[in-house]
């Protein structure tokens, strides 16, 4: 039989043929805006560690301006030195900042606009997480999530939109989580509060659509950093991968110059919201079968500040 009379051979090769064009034209586009960056003023929140010290480190390659904010000051100067060091011709400046508080949130945007004049982009990354089991968990432990993970990114919202439409152009960036889409048992308020900035994230994307604002929600998976370590060995018996952070990095800046609006990071991360949205019994299935029995004093022992 010739191959190509074969439905399923035919099929196959216009799949292929698929994937391998929009890979071509995703790296002609990657390769068309390597400048996107040059130039622009970042605002970066929880950049003293993990993830936001890797988008740190690659914005500076790309030559951005920074702003720096976190809570220690120590941990900032030093990213900030390591950005210097990578690209001399580039401006930044740290803001020591408690994202909770609204006072910091003000003088961290005064601050900017002083220095710049300007803010192109906002990246929203400051996040804790504190795992336990709900009956038992002290509830500031929870409500402090919800203010750090979800309501201080919101402000910051609110705080950059003005100066953005202001200027007609500007880009907002919330790192969520894959946990906002699919809710895990034993760190529900932190998943509660992803859930939150995921819904705030949908909704803010179509109300500034066509005022020159882009807008991205980040959903990592779990990323290898102090906000996992406790629990990393019972997410490895499940089959979930600790995704290197300079990977997230990398795709959530490749994510901004092709103008998406939602990426998931990790296989079986996209699976899982996947069950979740159309399928919950699969998901509920899955976490009965394979949750491993440590896993709840595991995650109890989880307590990122």
């Amino acid at each position: 039989m010739d191959l190509l009379t074969n439905p399923v051979i035919v099929l196959l090769l216009v799949l292929a043929g698929i994937v391998i064009l929009s890979a071509a034209t995703r790296a002609l586009r990657l390769y068309a805006g390597r400048d996107y960056f040059k130039d622009k003023v970042v605002i970066l929140t929880g950049a003293s560690r993990g993830i936001g010290r890797e988008l740190a480190l690659a914005l500076a390659k790309q030559g951005a301006h920074l702003v720096l904010a976190a809570r220690s000051a120590d941990q900032l100067d030093a990213v900030a030195k390591a950005c210097r060091d990578i690209n001399a011709t580039i401006d930044v400046i740290t803001v020591p900042t408690d994202v909770t508080d609204e006072a910091q949130l003000t003088r961290l945007i005064k601050a900017t606009l002083n220095r710049f004049g300007r803010i192109d982009i906002l990246l929203s990354n400051a996040g804790i997480l504190q795992g336990g089991v709900v009956a038992e968990m002290d509830f500031n432990s929870i409500r402090r999530q919800i203010e750090v993970n979800l309501i201080a990114g919101m402000r910051l919202v609110q705080l950059v939109l003005p100066p953005m439409l202001a200027q007609g152009e500007g880009h907002v960036v919330l790192m969520a989580s894959a946990g906002g889409r699919h809710s895990m048992p034993y760190i529900t308020g932190y998943c509660a509060s992803k859930h939150g900035l995921v819904g705030f994230g949908e909704g803010l994307r179509r109300e500034v659509a066509g005022k020159g604002i882009g807008m991205l929600t980040v959903k990592p998976g779990f990323a290898a950093t102090d906000m996992v370590t406790s629990a990393e060995p019972a997410y490895r018996k499940m089959g979930f991968q600790m995704i290197p952070p300079e990977r997230i990095a990398r795709r959530t800046l490749a994510a901004v110059i092709l103008g998406r609006r939602e990426i998931t990071i990790g296989l079986v991360e996209n699976v899982a919201q996947w069950s979740s949205a159309t399928a919950p019994v699969l998901g509920d299935l899955f976490w009965r079968l394979f949750m491993p029995a440590e896993f709840p004093e595991l995650l109890s022992k989880q307590k990122t500040e």
